[in-house]
């Protein structure tokens, strides 16, 4: 006796010769990061802040890169209520295992 079994898989692309529409991208919450009680950490903090011409508490230059390239909404951390833009997920691996030393870093 002979059993036949047919399996489909789906393809996770869309070709667009199906109906169905693509969700939009989801942006994660940033995690939460403080360096308050460094003072040297503090002062890279609003030097990364200010690397791209507005104080806003907002860093979109990639303060892994020592602010020397854009940064990426999709790869950011919030250190004490500033949002840090990365410029990739290999970079931002890199920056959160020391926030404070890499902050520390940027001051001259």
């Amino acid at each position: 006796m002979v059993h036949l079994f047919f399996l489909t898989l789906a393809c996770g692309t869309n070709d667009g010769a199906s109906p169905v529409a693509q969700a939009p991208a989801v942006q994660e919450t940033p995690v939460a990061y403080t360096v308050a009680s460094n003072p040297k950490a503090t002062e890279g903090l609003a030097t990364a802040d200010a690397a791209d011409g507005v104080e806003d508490k907002v860093a979109r230059k990639c303060a892994g890169c020592a602010l020397g390239m854009d940064g990426d909404a999709a790869h950011a951390i919030s250190v004490d209520g500033t949002t840090l833009h990365l410029c990739s997920s290999m970079c931002k691996e890199y920056y959160v295992k020391d926030v404070e030393g890499n902050l520390a870093g940027l001051v001259n």
